[in-house]
């Protein structure tokens, strides 16, 4: 164990008496805790006797109680915080915060439907796909069809408690406003020659997929059942809801009602028996200050951030609810069995630590619903934090300043090792280029003496690296000469005389052994030509898009075995750099394809004009790169073919490929095709 850890593990040994006084402010806090969750209790059972005194607020008919069914079709209408724009667009309607029954997507043959109320109008949007729209045009006389008979309707049929029925014909004769008519029951749904009165109004808007109305008109013509579906100019219903669904709202006459007796700083809230929200009222504010001058200092601070971190909450982390559509969870869901329930909550989603009670709204012996209250429970976290505070804050002070001391110490010690490790796995970069910054060699401790250990390794490896990357042109300066005059000789010998047939086998066998060494003396100093050429390199503006289309018409003969697909965009892709070079680098981009292709296999040459970078790549169809390749494919001597075709392959293709990338600010990626059907090369060049 190291010195630094001891003096840690003896500067912790002062926490035992703020642990003590920490075991008894838990003890307090669950006693004030319990007795909170009682009064609050007591005042959702007193609110629930008032909901419960006035039945008829919760549902507008009786069979919303014991046959609502949202899976079956059935609709509910929740109360919006706000009234939304009627503008046929649902970006201003709420969504739920967590999965709802029957609210899922659209399902096949059925409308995207929405309801919700706002004081005493409900809000109506329906979404309809549909390959064709068409719109009303006024009748040319008396004797012309109804008006909108024959264009794009949306049918709204209603049914109130009392049995009767009505229908009303949803047209338009453009994008805009609706028109709003009366209609008989029943197919062809004829629509009367009257127009609803201005306070049913709307908005009909054309979507890609079809149509969208947003329509608001009074609560009492939508009655307690409604059914929505769409018909064509042809009178052909081609979406609609399943039938006549029951509509369940929320009350504002319930909402208007609680917010006569909610009190201040605590929210109301009421969910019918299956855990529809049909009211909420209040908001929960929280309105703890402290006298003491620590905290009153810093009221949401330093301070109370510490005293917090120390003692962990027992509290609950807050779940989606479902609002403002429902609330399922608990304590709701106890309270909607029957049963009292009280819950703590932790901080979070912008409201206080929250204290949540429900209790069941009974009319007799018939449950009706939940009542659920919340008041905010930040008052007895203050509580707890001023009387911890005295006991606290001189322990503390000496525990943090010797802890404090001892973590910046190791945290220095920590950062610097960090910068060490992290400056050597750095060094090597992903292409093979050594390029070493080693921090902190300057130090006159251990740390700095490992650092110019590590400088001084990482510069002999850069310096053999180097040697390495020069070996191939070293190689082929001296071997050239001695090759040339072997292949002289060679000549000068079937020149002077003829030969014996076993002979002339043998020049023509090293005639072609020294044929082979110069190609591949040629290809080893073929990167280090590209490299020097790229240094005196001038750049250009130029449209890539062109150089590409060409390009791609000369290698439709150069590769004539193969199947040559480009695919260029019209519009021009301006770039900075080298056309010659972009020009070098896809001849090696399609050499190399052609090499793993198949005779009238297919070569792909793409150019994707982007916002901000052209996208080139070249497809073939073939292998798919090999595993051991992964992130190595545009190093220097690597390569995954063999010499079966008699050429030297060193590997040097894409890693020229890589230095042209690296001129142009580019960044090449290989990867295979789908169902490993062939490999496709992608370079990302800047647009200028």
């Amino acid at each position: 164990m190291s010195l630094r850890t001891k003096l840690l593990l003896l500067s912790l040994l002062t926490l035992i008496l703020p642990w003590a006084g920490w075991k008894y402010a838990q003890q307090m806090e669950n006693t004030l805790r319990s007795g909170q969750e009682a009064a609050l209790l007591t005042t959702a059972e007193v609110l629930g006797r008032v909901v419960a005194s006035e039945p008829e607020l919760l549902y507008r008919v009786g069979e919303a109680r014991d046959k609502f069914d949202p899976a079956a079709g059935d609709l509910f209408a929740p109360l919006f915080p706000t009234q939304p724009l009627v503008d046929g667009f649902a970006d201003e309607w709420p969504e739920p915060s967590r999965p709802v029954p029957g609210f899922e997507a659209a399902r096949p043959g059925e409308p995207l439907l929405h309801l919700g109320v706002y004081g005493r109008s409900l809000h109506l949007f329906a979404e309809i796909e549909t390959p064709r729209r068409d719109y009303e045009s006024p009748p040319a006389n008396e004797g012309s069809a109804a008006p909108g008979s024959s264009s794009d309707r949306l049918i709204i049929l209603t049914r109130d408690e009392f049995g009767r029925e009505r229908a009303w014909s949803v047209s338009a004769l453009a994008p805009g406003p609706i028109i709003v008519r009366p209609c008989d029951i029943g197919s062809p749904w004829r629509p009367h020659g009257e127009v609803m009165p201005p306070y049913v109004n709307g908005v009909w808007r054309e979507t890609t997929t079809g149509y969208a109305v947003e329509l608001r008109g009074p609560m009492n013509l939508f009655g307690t059942q409604i059914a929505v579906f769409a018909l064509n100019k042809d009178n052909t219903r081609i979406s609609g809801t399943q039938g006549l669904a029951r509509l369940h709202t929320g009350s504002e006459a319930l909402k208007q009602r609680l917010e006569q007796y909610a009190p201040e700083g605590v929210r109301v809230s009421v969910v019918d028996v299956h855990g529809w929200l049909l009211a909420r009222a209040g908001a929960v504010t929280a309105n703890a200050s402290s006298t003491y001058p620590g905290l009153q200092r810093n009221e949401y601070g330093f301070m109370r951030s510490i005293y917090r971190g120390l003692f962990p909450s027992s509290s609950m982390t807050p779940q989606p609810y479902g609002l403002p559509y429902g609330m399922w969870g608990a304590p709701v869901d106890e309270a909607r069995a029957g049963k009292n329930a009280a819950i703590w909550f932790d901080q979070l989603g912008g409201e206080p630590s929250l204290v949540r009670a429900a209790v069941p709204v009974r009319y007799g012996e018939e449950l009706l619903g939940a009542l659920v209250v919340e008041q905010p429970g930040e008052q007895l976290v203050l509580v707890r934090e001023l009387a911890l505070t005295r006991l606290l804050n001189l322990t503390l002070v000496a525990t943090l300043f010797a802890i404090v001391v001892t973590l910046v110490f190791a945290a220095r010690l920590s950062h610097r090792i960090r910068r060490l490790s992290r400056a050597a796995s750095t060094a090597l970069t992903a292409e093979g280029r050594i390029e070493h910054s080693i921090p902190g060699t300057e130090a006159k401790d251990e740390l700095g003496a490992l650092a110019r250990s590590y400088d001084t390794l990482l510069g002999r490896v850069k310096e053999y690296t180097i040697y390495l990357q020069t070996l191939g042109t070293k190689l082929s300066h001296e071997l050239r000469t001695p090759l040339t005059i072997v292949s002289s000789s060679l000549d000068n010998l079937v020149s002077e005389e003829a030969l014996q047939p076993n002979a002339q086998s043998y020049v023509d066998r090293a005639r072609s052994g020294t044929n082979r060494m110069h190609a591949i003396l040629t290809a080893l100093s073929e990167a280090t030509r590209v490299e020097q050429s790229i240094e005196h390199t001038d750049r250009v503006r130029f449209d890539l898009s062109e150089l590409v289309r060409n390009m791609g018409q000369a290698y439709q003969h150069t590769f004539a075995r193969h199947r040559i697909e480009t695919s260029v965009p019209n519009e021009a892709c301006t770039i900075d750099g080298s056309p010659d070079l972009i020009a070098q680098l896809l001849d090696k981009l399609m050499d190399n394809a052609a090499d793993f292709t198949p005779p009238g296999g297919r070569i792909g040459l793409a150019l994707e004009a982007g916002p901000r970078a052209c996208r080139l790549s070249v497809s073939n169809e073939g292998p798919p790169l090999p595993a051991q390749l992964n992130g190595r494919l545009f190093e220097s001597l690597v390569s995954s073919r063999g010499s079966s075709d008699g050429k030297p392959h060193l590997g040097l293709g894409l890693y020229i490929v890589r230095l042209i990338a690296d001129f142009h600010a580019s960044r090449v990626t290989a990867t295979n095709l789908n169902e490993d059907a062939g490999v496709a090369i992608t370079l990302e060049i800047p647009r200028t």
